[in-house]
């Protein structure tokens, strides 16, 4: 049985059995701060599970895309270990337990799959302290059908499951399948648990019973559940006799592809194989996370990206296949899983796009550090060492990019290891240096306004946001510092920060106070405000009047259409894999990111501005509907890649050329906004960049100041805006002709100067040697001084120093005659330069360098002359 058979089995299954079939969350997990990326198919489903939300349906399933970075240094030694895999999971939610749970798995097993179950193992929870053995899964289990002498209990390590750190856990049972003596270890006492391949665990069935918090204390949910996972790539292992993942059908073609491109066999050699398999994984890794709107880059979830891309151009470089390769290995990817995962196909130029150029920009960085670790391998060997030093590691992690692990699985390949210790000493001091010393005020408040939604169910706000101000009543409340109060409404009319858009601001009024409303922040479907009291004392409980700052609102709706209309403009010059990556929506001014390869030019910024302008002018309505998820897809609404939608979505429609899911604030029409203005246009990392633009008064006022300059201009210049081009270029002519003159006035000077120093200099060895202090405008007259000097000498060594706005200016100029004698001008300015404070260096014939004690500047010219004759004597 292949895998897409599999799937589609598992899924048919559980919908007979009273399951509703989901799709796939996105990998970036939407209002997760505990995990970087989605590590379990559970991973969508914790609101439900903490009672936070309410569920579509008491029992579900899915397919889940699933990446972690836990066993990483594992991938490619192993047969199983992987970092994108597949997740097969049913859920309940307060509906069957432990019974119900493990007789759909045995079933699904033995009916479905037809394993044989005289190969089937489990083990189960053996107890600790805080939570006793599940002595009800083992009752089930033997209930089901399964011999008692094979089930194992195991500890909290293998037998108590948790999807991160904090959040649902509890006890898990797991299924495994004996792949026979062969695959293992050869101890009669082998079982599960044991390191060895032997048992294949494919099945986790985890009992949801417990909370666990920062502390690590863990408190019973409101109600037991049940959430299990089965791993695609394990299961499509067993069902073909597999003994590695590698080598089923969802692998092969990849391991096909690198083996001949690489012109190697799969098999022959245990190195090559490795780096195969490490090639295999993480490029399906990649293709998935850049299709979710992953980039690499140097924290969070793009540095995750950059690790996984980077082993997998380290491995292409073992096997030395000539790049480019990593986008070809993409393709491939591509092409066998988008049946399963249409958003490869949406997204495989950006995929190609993007591997190809983290393989060129580290292309560099990998001969380099190859190089360097070469060096110092062949260097500890022959001092009969073992470990190299950390600084080491260091030092290509600082200076050359190069990733720690990476310098570590080579090494540990030579059979070397590093010290790992100084090089986390040596980060803990750089992290020192760098990190803020205090945590933001912000942080707290956000904290503050957390707990209160956690407390207190309110009023959400008004997703139309037609009103401006309504009566309503302050649900709760807790006092902060400084005056500030955290407060729930029963009803609202602001706009929660979210989706790029900054909340509104506005007042609240009773009949005891006033307050400043200042932020007002999302919390699951609710709202919690932060405001500032002004006057009196504002209470929980008490009637209110809120206001909502309608000048500020209409100012950010412009702002938040013309995302929009930009977002538009771009796939249409770009082409439709262009995607939103971010956004800010303020009053002030609108920031925009999406992926896009290269910078943008003048011109394409020009014809952006235009397109946007031209819609803003042709005044187009825009509209805001409430559908379903699946019609907006039809109807071609663009959805965003970090945001979780629900059933029914709100759509904004501008014209008939622009439909987005969106909950924020809009204008009614195009017109409203007034102007469009690029006013900036960056890189924000690989393959993103970022547009900066206002709109409506700002924009205005921007032209307004620029008309303003260019007429302040054309008034210096005595003309007319209009012909200030044509008057710079009168003057810059003026000013060459000036600057020519100037150059002669010094060239006569300079010649003047070099006649009478030259009657300083003394000699030995048959060298001229001058040390001299001069006056000069800049450096570069300082060198056309040397230069005249060393020409008028002959065989000279000359050295000279200037006071050149407050600091040093140093330059050593060498005849061919001086080096041949074995003087450096280099040598000698790092020896001087020190003496005023500074540095330098450069060519045997010619130096330059500076430093900032002008006082020294005597002391530096005597020791360079006694160095001189030193060196000639």
């Amino acid at each position: 049985m292949k895998s897409h058979e599999i799937r589609s089995r598992f899924r048919e299954f559980f919908e007979r059995n009273g399951h509703q079939s989901r799709p796939s969350a996105s990998l970036v997990p939407v209002n997760d701060p505990s995990v970087l990326l989605t590590t379990a198919g559970m991973q969508q489903f914790k609101p439900y599970f903490l009672g936070i939300q309410q569920e579509p349906h008491p029992r579900l399933t899915t397919c889940q895309k699933c990446f972690r970075t836990t066993d990483i240094d594992n991938v490619g030694k192993t047969a199983r270990h992987l970092t994108f895999f597949e997740m097969l999971g049913n859920f309940s939610f307060g509906d069957y337990f432990k019974e119900g749970a493990i007789d759909l798995a045995w079933r699904f097993s033995t009916e479905e799959l037809k394993l044989d179950t005289d190969r089937l193992w489990v083990s189960i929870f053996q107890g600790d302290s805080d939570v006793p053995a599940d002595e009800e899964a083992r009752s089930n289990w033997i209930k089901a059908g399964l011999a008692e002498d094979r089930i194992v209990p195991l500890s909290t390590g293998d037998n108590f499951w948790s999807a991160g750190p904090t959040g649902p856990c509890g006890p898990c049972t797991e299924l495994y399948f004996d792949l026979g003596e062969a695959a293992g270890c050869g101890r009669p006492d082998c079982r599960p648990g044991c390191d060895c391949d032997r048992f294949v665990e494919f099945w986790n069935l985890v009992f949801m019973e417990f909370n666990r918090d920062e502390a690590g204390v863990l408190t019973r949910l409101p109600r037991r559940n049940v959430d299990t996972g089965m791993g695609l790539e394990r299961i499509a292992a067993v069902m073909e006799g597999r003994l590695s993942v590698f080598t089923t059908d969802l692998f092969q073609p990849l391991i096909d592809f690198v083996s001949e491109t690489a012109g190697v066999e799969y098999g022959e050699a245990e190195k090559h194989d490795r780096a195969i398999r490490v090639l295999a994984d993480h490029s399906r890794a990649i293709a998935f996370l850049i299709a979710a709107g992953v980039f690499a880059g140097n924290e969070g979830r793009g540095y995750v990206l950059r690790r996984v891309m980077r082993r997998a151009i380290q491995a292409a470089s073992t096997l030395e296949i000539s790049k480019p390769f990593l986008a070809r290995l993409c393709r491939q990817v591509v092409a066998q899983m988008q049946g399963a995962y249409p958003e490869l196909a949406r997204n495989q130029k950006m995929i190609e796009e993007a591997a190809a150029q983290e393989e060129e920009r580290f292309g560099l960085t990998l001969e380099q550090g190859n190089a360097i670790l070469a060096e110092t391998i062949a260097a500890t060997r022959a001092a009969g060492g073992h470990t190299v030093e950390g600084e080491v590691a260091f030092r290509l992690h600082d200076t050359y990019g190069f990733p720690f692990d990476l310098t570590s699985e080579i090494l540990h390949d030579e059979g070397l290891e590093v010290d790992t210790e100084e090089f986390d000493r040596l980060m803990d001091d750089q992290r020192r240096r760098a990190r803020a010393a205090v945590r933001s005020v912000g942080d707290e408040e956000r904290e503050a306004l957390a707990e209160l939604g956690r407390r207190a169910k309110g009023g959400s706000g008004d997703r139309s946001f037609q009103k401006n101000e309504l009566y309503t009543s302050i649900g709760d409340l807790r006092e902060l510092e400084n005056g500030r109060v955290a407060l729930k409404l029963r009803e609202s009319p602001f706009y929660a920060e979210s989706g790029g858009q900054i909340s509104d601001t506005g007042w609240i009024h009773t009949d005891d106070g006033k307050a400043d409303v200042a932020g007002v922040i999302s919390l699951d479907g609710d709202q919690v405000i932060l405001a500032e009291v002004v006057e009196g004392r504002v209470e929980a409980g008490a009637r209110a009047k809120v206001m909502v700052n309608r000048v500020r609102r209409h100012a950010v709706a412009c702002n938040h259409t013309a995302t929009h209309l930009l977002h538009n403009a771009l796939r249409q010059l770009l082409g439709e894999q262009v995607r939103q990556a971010g956004s800010s929506v303020g009053p002030e001014k609108l920031r925009f990111d999406f992926t896009h390869g290269a910078a943008l030019t003048d011109g394409e910024l020009r014809q952006i501005e235009d397109m946007v302008n031209r819609k803003i002018i042709e005044n187009h309505p825009v509209k805001a509907f409430t559908t379903t998820k699946e019609y907006a897809h039809d109807m071609g609404a663009i959805a965003l890649f970090d945001e979780k939608y629900g059933e029914y979505v709100r759509v904004i429609e501008v014209g008939d050329f622009s439909r987005e899911l969106c909950g924020g604030t809009h204008i009614d029409s195009t017109a409203e906004i007034g102007a469009f203005k690029i006013i900036a246009e960056s890189s924000v990392g690989a393959s993103l960049r970022r547009i900066e633009a206002i709109t409506s008064k700002a924009a205005i006022d921007y032209l307004r100041e620029r008309e303003q300059l260019l007429a302040e201009l054309a008034a210096e210049l005595k003309t007319d805006p209009l012909r200030l081009p044509d008057a710079l270029a009168r003057q810059q002519e003026e000013l060459a002709g000036l600057r020519e003159l100037a150059r002669d006035a010094a060239a006569g000077k300079m010649a003047s100067a070099a006649v009478d120093l030259a009657g300083r200099a003394e000699e030995a060895g048959g060298i001229k040697i001058l040390a001299e202090e001069v006056i000069v405008s800049d450096a570069q007259q300082l060198l056309d001084l040397s230069d005249a000097l060393r020409e008028r000498l002959g065989a000279a060594a000359v050295l000279l120093a200037a006071d050149i706005a407050g600091g040093v200016s140093l330059v050593a100029n060498f005849s061919d005659q001086a080096v041949e004698k074995g003087l450096k001008a280099g040598d000698l300015i790092r020896e001087v330069a020190v003496i005023v404070g500074g540095k330098g260096g450069g060519r045997p014939g010619m130096a330059r360098g500076g430093g900032k004690e002008t006082s020294k500047i005597g002391d530096a010219l005597a020791s360079g002359k006694t160095w001189l004759r030193e060196k000639l004597a």
